[in-house]
């Protein structure tokens, strides 16, 4: 059975604004602090080397092997090798890990991964591989409360997505909710860890922190 896990930022060796266990090779950390963090990780893991993304707030998912190399230019990453961990990075963007019978996917869903149909395009394209039941997982993101758009983002947003939805005051968007709704339409279940990187000092957040 896959296994899933959630890094905090304790525990690796960035310092300052990225301490400690900054994964993100794109965000002006020093090279070697988020090399050595990442091998940290692969000792956590137990297993080969993680496969990263080079993640576009796109839609595009790849499948990968043990021969790929990493990053790899996508927002959803899936494999049927067994023991080959994916990673998906984010700090207020929805991290979802899927898995199901002898498959695995990693996706990274932010506004506009979720109104680009990251989600759908990759459980069609676990689906295309693997008939089984499937279990989705949504770790530490940002929460309706702490993601306000402006007005115009918004409405446009709801307008295409109407579970992003809370509501014209405080007009805040609800990626966990459309997420989920985009799941269950696929016939997926799925658990949310109900952490919120805004809220959580523990984790890492573009709109606390910047």
């Amino acid at each position: 059975m896959a296994q899933i896990l959630f890094s905090a930022r304790h525990g690796g060796v960035s310092a300052g604004e990225f301490g400690s266990l900054n994964l993100g090779d794109h965000v002006g950390d020093i090279a070697l602090a988020v090399e050595n963090n990442r091998k940290i990780l692969k000792s956590l893991i137990s297993q080969v080397s993680p496969i990263f993304m080079n993640q576009v707030h796109g839609n595009d998912v790849v499948e990968v092997n043990e021969d790929s190399l990493a990053p790899v230019t996508a927002d959803a990453l899936v494999t049927r090798c067994a023991g080959l961990p994916l990673t998906v990075l984010s700090a207020d963007c929805l991290p979802i890990l899927v898995k199901g019978e002898n498959i695995v996917g990693a996706i990274h869903a932010g506004r506009k991964g979720i109104l680009n149909g990251i989600i759908a395009k990759a459980i069609e394209r676990i689906r295309a591989i693997s008939g089984g039941e499937l279990l989705a997982t949504i770790g530490p993101a940002i929460c309706e409360k702490c993601y306000e758009v402006d007005l115009e983002m918004y409405l446009d947003a709801i307008g295409r997505e109407p579970n992003l939805a809370t509501n014209p005051e405080s007009h805040c968007l609800d990626l966990k909710k459309a997420a989920a709704e985009q799941l269950n339409m696929h016939n997926v279940k799925v658990s949310d860890l109900g952490i919120c990187t805004a809220h959580d000092p523990n984790y890492f957040s573009y709109r606390r922190d910047g």
